[in-house]
């Protein structure tokens, strides 16, 4: 038996769309699976390549550029999409993360670092939540969000602040998913491991650091696509309120023998944080 999943008929909203790495793998599962795709990105350049891409598969798409920690221009963004393509049914969220400027030991955490990673793992997030299940909740609709964390959710040095907005993401998840569940609208999240991005890049060092990881490689974005697309689906209609591991089953085992996380593969940042 084949199993397909099938959003046609539908519009989706992805929030870090294009660009390379997991938002293009999101765009690309989302448009094959037939949904019309809405992208927010904050890279003019991505903008046409991701709406080209998307429509060379047979789907509708629009982009916006905007700056996502900005509360009222997200939300005028949103609207402006959904006037193109219609109610959003399905939401990921895609952008996040943490760079090594704003990792810190806890005992020297930089506040500024701190709101900063906040407002781009956090605060944007709920904002775009709201605004998707208002529309569909005054529709009477049902819908699925999916949003990402990250493994650092349940602790990691150097990263408290990053973490802590993902686990926050996930418990406000799982609050959203309480309230919206008798309207039929389904939030999860999936939370990566270390993933092999342009953004992350390729060393030695990295390659090594995988052997760390109990299946031994470092995922790719089509890993975290998947996952997410699978949540999205009506296959997941029973499944709401959860975070998906997907991290090569570091949940259970992998951090390097210098005591940092697999993911920090720069040389010189395992060698200025390193025990």
């Amino acid at each position: 038996m084949t199993v397909q999943i099938d959003l046609s008929g539908r519009a989706a909203l992805v929030i870090g769309g294009g660009g390379g790495g997991i938002g293009s793998a999101m765009l690309d599962a989302v448009a094959r699976a037939g949904a019309d795709v809405g992208i927010i990105t904050f890279v003019p350049e991505h903008a046409a390549t991701s709406v080209a891409h998307a429509e060379s598969l047979g789907v509708r798409a629009a982009a916006v550029v905007l700056d996502v920690t900005d509360e009222a221009t997200l939300v005028a963004g949103i609207a402006e999409l959904a006037a193109q393509l219609g109610r959003f049914r399905h939401l990921v969220n895609v952008v996040g993360g943490s760079l090594a400027d704003d990792w810190h030991r806890s005992a020297e955490y930089d506040m500024d670092a701190f709101d900063r990673l906040v407002g781009r793992n956090l605060r944007y997030a709920v904002v775009s939540c709201r605004e998707v299940a208002r529309e569909l909740l005054a529709a009477g609709e049902e819908g699925s969000i999916v949003n990402l964390s990250s493994a650092a959710a349940r602790g990691t040095p150097l990263l408290g602040a990053y973490g802590a907005a993902k686990a926050a993401l996930e418990s406000f998840g799982r609050t959203m998913a309480l309230e919206w569940a008798p309207k039929g609208i389904r939030v999860n999240a999936v939370a990566p491991g270390t993933i092999r991005t342009p953004r992350a890049g390729t060393t030695d060092m990295a390659d090594a650091a995988a052997q760390e990881i109990p299946l031994g490689r470092r995922g790719a974005p089509e890993d975290i696509a998947n996952a997410a697309l699978f949540l999205l689906s009506d296959l997941a209609s029973y499944i709401t309120g959860v975070t998906l591991a997907v991290d090569g089953g570091t949940t259970i085992g992998g951090r390097g023998g210098d005591g940092l996380p697999t993911f920090v593969t720069n040389p010189a940042v395992r060698a200025r944080f390193g025990s």
